[in-house]
Parts: structure tokens; C-alpha cells; sequence
């Protein structure tokens, strides 16, 4: 009965993480997704290890890439969540019969989510990034390695930490927490030597970390905070951006009047969301949505902002304002993070103004994506074969309103 309680509760538990990002908060998925560009080479994941906290980060970007598809995204995660919450409860158990020697009680499992939970619920800050909970995750792994007893415990997390500081990053101090007996052993406790245990663990990564910190090209207290676990809050944007930016990228016109009519926009991006949701619906209101190419600097606030108003502007056919937007977007996303949809519209943008070695740049770093790669191989095609583009209605009618414009800056 224990057993198959316990499994019911993950399920639930891991069900409420599919429901929440698949229907109710999707576009903290795809906010996230589009932040990054994960690459199946050598190169790629060699270039993650070569910092601390990369094997995490890595893992975390693999995890995020299959929010491409919503549906896929939410599944995966999941997943994740399932298996963290068994991996969390094998190490609760494992601590408890080191001390008490009984199988763990049912209770205090289900009370041990708690700060599970806490650091799920974290995530809803968009800021807040996916490598975080796949660092404590990698944590949870490496204290499985600990031995319960014998001369070579501390040695051994002496080890483990330093290695854990360098694929999970400085989460890696919870490792004695999850191992306690390192610090407090059975059954002769003695908070001297435990307090002294954990002084000299962090004054390990102390040390490592400053001698790490002149190689590298972050800066120090970016070293200590976590690479990749919190960004800048100004940067990705806020929910609302996320949201029209979504609804506007699946051409969900409906839901973004339903919206506005439900809670006011705040941003001017938003605002021209909905000023091309009617001008889509009901053919009107063109001439005032034409006027949002006077206001580039209210809009391309955040990087959810930009995506969006290139969107909004590809529709106006303004198709080197949308490729100004893009850039604004790659440009902005913090940790020297690449981005898929904005190399993406890079691409489509350069096919349509005819820079076809543009083309081939992007489309040859997104091919080495895997939700990327089938769209960036057929842009190949097109370059190889131009007659293909007059094929494509989108592009085609695009191509005869950029080539039957008079060309300015960013117009």
C-alpha cells in the first residue's frame, strides 16, 4: 500500500507539472526554449564543460529544446519532475536508515517534498532557469556515491565536490547535506568536527573558484551565484510579453482580444499585438498599426518584445524592421546564449532579401539542432535551388513587397 501510494502521489504530482505548462502557462516553455539553441556536435558539448556548472546546463538545455512543441516540452518535463521526486525520496530514505536503520516513515517522505516543491514553484520566474533544479538533480546522483562509513568518507566528498562545483556549480555545497553523516557521523556525533567539516568544504570552493575566476570570462560573482541559474530580470521579459508574444507566433488572434478585454495591456509591444489581432479579424485599424515603426524604442523592450514585434512586422511586410527585431532578441539574451527562433528569422529574412550567404551562415548552425535542422536543410535547398523560393507563397509575396520598396534604414 506504501509503495503504490507513494508512486500515485508522483504521478499526480508530475501530471500538475504537465497540466500547469501544457494548458495553463505555455508560454513559459516556449520562453525559454527560444532562449537558447541546443546543437547534437562534439563542439557544443565540449564548449558547456569547458566552464562550471556546464554538464548541468547542458542537460537543462537538452531538457528545454523539446518545448519546440508544446505538447512534447510539457511531457518531457514531466518526466523529469517524476524522476526527481524518486531520486529525492531514494536519498531522504537513504539518510534515515543511516541514522534510525528502519525503513523511512510514510510522512515524513510526503512532508520531504516541501522544499522539492519550493524549488519547482521557483521556476515560474521565467528568470529562473532550468539548470538550477538539473544542478540539484546532479547532486543528488553524486551523493549516492558517498559511502556510509570508513576512513574514506571525507576524502571522498572532498572529491565529489570539486567535481560537483565543475558539472553542477556551487549547489555542489549541498552535498554534505545530503550525505550528513560527512558532518554528522553515527553514533558519535560531534558538532565541532562536523561545523569544522563543512568550514573546510567551502573554503575549498572558495579557493577553486578564485583561482578559476582570472581564466575565465565571467565575472566573479557570477562564479559564485551559479552560471545559468538566474538571469537579469530585465532581459527575458514579462508574462505578458511572453503571452501575446505566443499567442501572436500561433496566430491565436481571438485569445489575444479575449485577453486584452480581460486584463489591459501594460506594454506597447502588447499593444500592437492586439492592434494586429483586430487588423487580422476584421481588416481595420491598418493605419494606426503602421505607426508602430515610430515606435521601436518602446517596443523592443525585452527579448519576448522583440520576438514579438517581429512577428508584427514580418506581417506589415517590413521585412528588414523584423530582421532588426531578431537581432535585438540574439543580441540581448544573457550568458552568451544563442537562439533558435531568432536565428530562424535571421534565415527567413535573408532568404526573402536575396543575402543568400546570410542563409547558409545560420542555416548551417541550426541544422545542427534537432527541432531545427529539417527547416534549416530545406532553406538550403531553396538557396540551391532559387526557383523554390517563387514556389513558397509566404516568401514569394514578401520577396515582391521588400524588392518593390524603396529601401531605407531598417525599413
Amino acid at each position: 500500500m506504501r509503495k503504490y501510494l507513494l508512486l500515485v502521489i508522483s504521478i499526480v504530482l508530475a501530471a500538475i507539472v504537465f497540466g500547469f505548462l501544457c494548458y495553463s502557462h505555455p508560454w513559459l516553455m516556449t520562453a525559454r526554449e527560444q532562449s537558447q539553441l541546443w546543437m547534437c556536435t562534439i563542439d557544443y558539448l565540449g564548449f558547456r564543460l569547458s566552464e562550471p556548472g556546464g554538464a548541468a546546463r547542458y542537460v537543462a538545455e537538452f531538457i528545454v529544446q523539446f518545448s519546440y512543441y508544446i505538447l512534447w516540452g510539457a511531457i518531457v518535463i514531466a518526466l523529469f519532475a517524476f524522476a526527481m521526486i524518486w531520486l529525492w525520496w531514494l536519498v531522504i530514505r537513504r539518510i534515515w536508515y543511516y541514522y534510525r536503520e528502519t525503513p523511512c516513515l510514510l510522512w515524513l517522505q510526503i512532508v520531504s517534498l516541501i522544499p522539492l516543491i519550493g524549488l519547482w514553484l521557483a521556476l515560474l520566474d521565467i528568470n529562473v532557469q532550468m539548470t538550477l533544479p538539473v544542478s540539484v538533480c546532479l547532486i543528488l546522483l553524486l551523493s549516492l556515491l558517498i559511502p556510509r562509513q570508513g576512513v574514506a568518507v571525507f576524502p571522498i566528498t572532498i572529491i565529489l565536490v570539486l567535481l560537483g562545483w565543475w558539472l553542477a556549480g556551487p549547489v555542489c555545497m549541498l552535498l554534505p547535506l545530503f550525505a550528513p553523516w560527512v558532518l554528522w557521523c553515527h553514533p558519535r556525533p560531534s558538532i565541532a568536527k562536523g561545523v569544522l567539516r563543512f568550514a573546510l568544504l567551502a573554503i575549498l570552493l572558495t579557493g577553486s573558484i578564485l583561482l578559476y575566476g582570472p581564466y575565465s570570462d565571467r565575472p566573479l560573482r557570477e562564479l559564485f551565484k551559479g552560471i545559468d541559474y538566474k538571469v537579469k530580470d530585465e532581459y527575458l521579459g514579462i508574462e505578458e510579453e511572453q503571452k501575446y508574444d505566443l499567442f501572436v507566433h500561433l496566430g491565436l488572434w481571438e485569445r489575444i482580444l479575449a485577453e486584452s478585454r480581460q486584463t489591459p495591456p501594460r506594454k506597447r509591444s502588447s499593444y500592437w499585438a492586439i492592434q494586429l489581432a483586430q487588423w487580422q479579424l476584421t481588416d481595420s485599424g491598418e493605419s494606426d498599426l503602421r505607426q508602430c515603426i515610430f515606435d521601436t524604442w518602446g517596443s523592443l523592450s525585452s527579448c519576448s518584445s522583440s520576438f514579438l514585434m517581429s512577428d508584427v512586422y514580418l506581417k506589415l511586410g517590413w521585412v528588414n524592421m523584423s530582421q532588426r527585431a531578431a537581432y535585438e532578441a540574439l543580441v540581448s539574451f544573457p550568458n552568451y546564449n544563442y537562439s533558435g527562433r531568432a536565428l530562424k528569422r535571421l534565415t527567413e529574412t535573408s532568404l526573402i532579401t536575396g543575402r543568400y550567404e546570410l542563409v547558409r551562415k545560420y542555416a548551417s548552425l541550426l541544422v545542427q539542432a534537432p527541432f531545427y535542422r529539417s527547416w534549416a536543410q530545406e532553406a538550403l535547398h531553396m538557396v540551391d535551388h532559387p526557383e523554390l523560393i517563387e514556389q513558397n507563397v509566404n516568401c514569394k509575396n514578401l520577396r515582391q513587397t521588400y524588392f518593390g520598396t524603396r529601401d531605407a534604414l531598417f525599413y
